[in-house]
């Protein structure tokens, strides 16, 4: 009798002691997995920062820190949208720098650049929160301008084109001019985005031509 209360204490110790031991495995994965988790909230933290970062870089200029042609012509498309939809008013505006050949011949390509650069910042002190500037070209710029006629859009444009011509920009020390020529567009919401490119682009054409607009 005794030796079969022996036997059923062991067999008792035996399961108390594989009970300690799942209990202490199951620890160690609960802490492994916290680990795992850990690991996996830090990296998907990283490409949220590296798709933020790829989508900063897909829709701004490489060398200006304005927009580029891709997201302007969204944004125009949004614009139309809103336009019809709210029966609102905006303006296009298309800047073509004036010379920028000759300042790269003249001075190097380096000092086209930071023409290019400066005349973005100017351009982006120039208008307001909510406006869109981007570079669309090589030498040439876009606006596209909020609750904003025509006629108004053409104050806007006196006024940066006086802001252009009233302070050279200093390069290796030398004073590089620069000046710009306009065209302007209303943007309709029975319009597609060609169609307002186009017209903005005619009426840069008749601004050459007669020098409106020009700094």
């Amino acid at each position: 009798m005794e030796h079969g209360m022996d036997g059923s204490a062991a067999r008792t110790g035996e399961a108390n002691l594989v009970a300690v031991i799942d209990i202490d495995a199951c620890d160690q994965k609960i802490r492994d997995m916290h680990r795992a988790l850990d690991g996996l909230r830090r990296e998907n933290r990283v490409l949220k920062i590296a798709v933020a970062e790829l989508e900063r870089v897909a829709e701004r200029d490489t060398l200006t820190p304005l927009y580029n042609r891709r997201h302007f012509i969204t944004a125009l498309h949004q614009r139309i949208a809103r336009v019809a939809r709210d029966i609102d008013c905006a303006s296009l505006v298309y800047i073509d720098v004036n010379q920028l050949k000759t300042i790269n011949d003249r001075y190097g390509h380096a000092a086209g650049d930071y023409a290019l650069i400066e005349i973005a910042r100017r351009l982006t002190g120039a208008i307001r929160a909510g406006d869109i500037a981007a570079r669309i070209g090589g030498d040439e710029f876009g606006l596209i301008l909020d609750h904003m006629t025509a006629k108004d859009a053409q104050g806007l444009v006196v006024r940066f084109a006086q802001l252009l011509s009233d302070v050279p920009v200093m390069f290796d020390g030398h004073a590089i001019a620069l000046s710009a020529c306009f065209g302007i567009a209303t943007i309709a919401g029975d319009m597609t985005e060609a169609d307002v490119l186009a017209a903005a682009d005619r009426d840069l054409y008749r601004a050459k031509a007669g020098q409106r607009g020009t700094a």
